[in-house]
């Protein structure tokens, strides 16, 4: 087929856009859940699926047809599991967003549905059960091959597995439409695209194997463009969804990208065409080359970081990249980082112990922890969790400033300052250095006065020089504060840094509970209040 074959530019796109969309997952998720590695496997596979097509629709060497057609059969049936394994783990983590992570990652479903793939995939490739390879069928410029006598066998699979992965995705939904929080509303749109294009996917796949199958005489382009449709939306939706539970709204930087990475192709591939070099491998290798390059440009800035810079200098410029990253994403709760029920702080004795009684309090501690410690550096404090707390956007909003990730971190920021002077004890007589005071010593000087415990006894002796100098016998109160720091025990400064923070998370927890219950209750009487077959009494 010649270059300017519609169904053979679809390919060549699809394999551009789905070595992209796996490429952006990989560099933008901070975490690699099980999600997330899902994803890319058919992400990536999708990507050889089309690449692979659009080579052996169009090469004259029957060697070259044949080890395509058979090397890479597989690439028919894993996109499908994978999705299916997917939209499992959605449904499971929609019914259980606290204890997802610890349940098996493959379920009896799941395990059913990647041996049926892996039976099909091998029989494809070694006999002609599923495909006639022993009369391939010349066409204009290349070969086609007709269905074996179990291609039945491989629709049904195609069939069965898309249906089970909207089943799920359904599913999904059902559980999210309960909830009222922004976060929930904008997974469960995203559920909708996924269901959209396991529909999309599902019909288009159907479409090309029927088409094979009774050789009817229909056009396969546009069972094409439903394949290519159902799977830009599943791609696009399952990367949205996976960094969503991890904090992040990513669909203007996904835009974004999108856009960049379009236009660089555009531009290369039209120099192409105008120097009269256009081929079917060429464009493959151009457009992979420039998404690959594009996209991962970071990451080799980091290596040729380590060849001229030095350690410090290495960590400021990755910062300086992270930081330009995560302002390009909204911040938003993630929803096992906060379960939807907690008991309350003042029930305790200890405050710390509310965060000690329920499912995701490690993840919160550890966030608030990280939090605390990244105060003298917004580029850490960009990627903080909490930036998704309803008290942060409250407090955005208040301020009557725009809701950005820059304008959360200075909100969290000062909250966080807030939450540790609130550790300050009521007495201001005290010497500031008895056990009253140690939890707001510990964290208010090292991270608010950046006076780092290492570095408080070289600070001691140059103000006891200044206070000699100027006559003055008994030392101020932050020269015995960091006299005091430089004296206490490694183990045990670490320990009341531990508890402090512990201390802030369950008042933070609290107040973030209490004011999403009144959120959820506003709107629930808002939705009442809406309501067309309401009765006023």
């Amino acid at each position: 087929m010649p270059v300017n074959d519609p169904a053979v530019i679809a390919q060549i796109a699809g394999f551009g856009i789905f070595l992209w969309v796996g490429l952006y997952l990989m560099m933008r998720a901070n975490r690699r859940t099980p999600l997330i590695l899902v994803s890319l496997v058919g992400l990536f596979t999708q990507a050889i699926f089309f690449g692979s097509g659009a080579l052996a629709d169009t090469t004259g060497d029957l060697r070259l047809f044949y080890a395509l057609e058979k090397g890479l059969w597989w690439t028919t049936t894993v996109p499908a599991a994978a999705w299916f394994h997917i939209s499992s783990l959605i449904a499971r983590q929609a019914a259980d967003p606290a204890g997802w992570r610890e349940a098996p990652l493959f379920t009896r479903r799941v395990v059913v549905v990647y041996t049926a793939a892996a039976c099909i995939s091998l029989f494809g490739s070694i006999s002609d059960l599923f495909v006639d390879y022993s009369r391939p069928l010349p066409t204009g410029g290349g070969y086609a091959i007709g269905p074996g006598p179990a291609y039945p066998i491989y629709i049904a699979y195609l069939g069965l597995t898309s249906a089970g992965a909207f089943f799920y995705l359904i599913l999904a939904l059902q559980k999210l439409r309960r909830q009222h929080e922004p976060a929930g509303r904008a997974m469960a749109q995203q559920l909708r695209l996924l269901a959209a294009g396991a529909l999309f996917f599902l019909a288009g796949a159907l479409w090309i194997a029927s088409r094979k199958y009774w050789n009817l005489p229909i056009s396969v382009l546009p069972g094409f463009l439903c394949v290519f449709l159902g799977l830009a939306a599943l791609g696009y939706g399952v990367a949205h969804f996976g960094l969503l539970l991890e904090g992040q709204d990513i669909q203007r930087d996904f835009v974004y990208s999108f856009t960049g990475i379009s236009l660089m192709n555009l531009l290369y591939v039209g120099l192409l065409a105008t120097a009269g070099q256009l081929s079917v491998a060429g464009l493959l290798a151009l457009v992979g080359l420039v998404t690959l390059t594009h996209t991962t440009f970071d990451s080799g800035r980091a290596a040729l970081d380590r060849l001229f810079f030095n350690r410090d200098e290495q960590t400021a410029r990755a910062e300086a990249r992270d930081y330009a990253t995560a302002l390009a994403a909204m911040p938003v709760a993630s929803p096992d980082l906060l379960p939807e029920a907690a008991p309350q702080a003042d029930a305790l004795a200890d405050p710390a112990q509310a965060v000690l009684e329920v499912g995701g309090e490690k993840r919160f501690k550890d966030a608030v922890r990280k939090a605390l410690t990244g105060l003298r550096s917004p580029p850490q404090l960009a990627q903080s969790q909490l930036l998704g707390l309803a008290l942060v956007e409250r407090r955005v909003a208040l301020a009557g400033q725009d809701d950005n990730r820059l304008n959360r971190v200075a909100a969290l920021r000062e909250l966080l300052i807030e939450q540790i002077e609130g550790l300050r004890p009521s007495d201001a007589s005290d010497a500031r250095v008895g056990d009253a005071w140690r939890f707001y010593n510990v964290l208010y000087y090292p991270y608010v006065r950046e006076l780092s415990r290492k570095g408080a006894l070289a600070e001691a002796r140059r103000l006891s020089d200044e206070r000699r100098r100027a006559g003055q016998r008994e030392p101020g109160a932050l020269e015995q504060v960091l006299i005091w720091l430089a004296d206490v025990d490694e183990d045990t400064f670490y320990k009341w840094q531990r508890r402090a923070s512990d201390t802030i998370a369950a008042i933070l927890w609290e107040e973030n509970l209490k004011h999403e219950r009144a959120h959820t209750r506003d709107e629930r009487r808002r939705t009442e209040d809406e309501r067309p077959d309401k009765v006023t009494r």
